[in-house]
């Protein structure tokens, strides 16, 4: 450690310091008495007289000497010290008694800013590590670094914002953040109000044009704790490079569009295939002509059949692909609760003899069209109905309530419920856990399509067992 200090120079009075005071008033005070010693020892003979005034000469130099080797120790230390090392002083003999003191005063003081120096030495090299720490974890950011001064000015970048904008760190540094951003008006107008009202950002994809090529950038923008002399808070940027993702989440979307086409298609031709295969082969029974008048007619009425289902699977297809908005209409949900559970009963239940229970009280008025959620009520009563079937005591119960702003209505049976490794498949187009002969899989997939059109929600409540429980949530009118 180094001590930086204004030192003498050579040939002042700095480099051989005078006799202090005392020393001068002890010379006189000696000199005195031996004066008053001689006039006393005159009559005994002027030799004694010279010889006293001698010795205290010499003993008057010995003094002056030792004080001035103190003195040199002393300034030979100080000077030590202005170059950068604190050693103790150690004097002669005959000099502590002079100066030691001072020279102990100056030990301590030296001992003292010895320690001082060591623990800023050792607070200096934290802070160098940290300091490389930092250094290290910025430079391997994933994202280009940009640090905003309150005048815009960048003041901080990494490697990766030199290799975003194709420039070295000289040139970012000093530069305004606003003729680096080359984004549109809208990203321009998004980074002025959140530098104006010091707002964060974060995840807000920007179109920006980058040398010759328009990219993709994520943005993240922070600020840091105002400093009392400046007008603006500093803020760090984060830019990422996202045009490749977008890219590939594009085509992704689109495999998975060609493959839910593929899929849809798939189940068109399974469902369509046997009806039109019969309607195949009662047509070749009827142009053979070899059949009787009451076969004819009852190939043409097995035809019609066939041609009605046919056109039914069209027309559910249409209704699930169908995307308008739901009007604007509204119905009581307990009363159409009611007719759905009526029109169930009278036929499918009566047919595999499952009770339907429906304690339904009050009205609840919601958002949706009577005739779109019966199709939803009904579809969810016969597969209840259908699930539970072969169950020792059948049992399928109808609840609502309201719960907020929405009402929920809940159907559940005591049937085998929903496998788990199936439940989220069961809204999909043509998925069905039934034969070829007792559905075509797209009446969950409708009623969800209706349902989210009216704004609510139809989804397998996953923690209720036995069997299975759906609940229809929709928004009240």
């Amino acid at each position: 450690m180094q001590i930086t200090a204004d030192r003498p120079e050579a040939g002042s009075a700095h480099e051989r310091p005078a006799a202090p005071v005392a020393v001068y008033w002890l010379l006189g005070a000696a000199a005195a008495a031996l004066g008053a010693l001689a006039a006393w020892l005159a009559p005994s003979g002027a030799a004694v007289v010279a010889l006293l005034a001698a010795l205290a000469m010499v003993a008057a130099v010995l003094a002056l000497r030792a004080y001035a080797a103190g003195v040199r120790a002393l300034h030979a230390a100080v000077s030590r010290a202005n170059d950068g090392t604190l050693e103790p002083v150690t004097l002669p003999g005959a000099s502590r008694t002079l100066v030691g003191p001072l020279a102990e005063e100056y030990n301590v003081l030296a001992r003292n800013f010895g320690s001082l120096f060591d623990e800023m030495e050792r607070a200096q090299l934290s802070i160098i590590g940290e300091r490389n720490r930092h250094e290290a974890v910025l430079q391997g950011l994933p994202g280009a670094l940009l640090v905003v001064d309150g005048d815009f000015r960048v003041t901080l970048c990494n490697r990766q914002a030199e290799t975003l904008f194709g420039a070295p760190a000289a040139a970012l540094v000093g530069a305004n953040v606003f003729d680096l951003l080359h984004s549109d008006e809208a990203g321009r107008e998004l980074l002025r109000e959140a530098f104006l009202y010091e707002q964060q950002v974060a995840n807000k994809v920007l179109a920006l044009t980058l040398g010759e090529s328009l990219r993709q950038i994520s943005v993240n923008l922070t600020f840091f704790g105002r400093s009392p002399r400046d007008a603006q808070a500093s803020a760090a940027i984060i830019l990422q490079d996202i045009t490749d993702w977008k890219r590939l989440e594009d085509l992704a979307s689109q495999a998975e569009k060609l493959v839910a086409m593929g899929q849809l298609a798939a189940g068109v031709a399974h469902e369509l295939n046997t009806p039109l295969g019969t309607i195949l082969g009662y047509a070749k029974l009827l142009t053979e002509g070899r059949a009787s008048e009451e076969k004819r007619a009852e190939y043409a009425q097995v035809i019609h059949g066939e041609t009605r289902r046919c056109a039914r699977i069209v027309d559910d297809l249409l209704a699930y692909a169908r995307r308008d908005a739901c009007p604007a209409e509204t119905c009581e949900i307990n009363a159409l609760a009611r007719e759905a559970v009526e029109a169930v009963v009278n036929c499918q239940g009566r047919r595999y003899c499952v009770a339907i229970e429906a304690p339904l009280e009050g009205e609840i008025r919601v958002r949706g069209g009577p005739g779109q959620l019966d199709i939803v009520l009904v579809n969810l009563l016969v597969n209840a109905v259908q699930a539970c079937a072969e169950a020792a005591s059948p049992r399928v119960r109808v609840t609502t309530r309201v719960e907020g702003a929405v009402a929920q209505v809940a159907v559940e049976d005591n049937g085998p419920g929903v496998a788990p490794q199936i439940r989220a498949k069961i809204f999909d187009p043509f998925f069905t856990t039934k034969g070829e002969s007792a559905g075509t899989g797209l009446g969950l997939a409708i009623s969800h399509s209706i349902v989210a059109r009216a704004g609510g929600t139809l989804a397998c409540d996953a923690t209720h067992s036995p069997g299975a429980r759906f609940v229809v949530t929709l928004p009240l009118a």
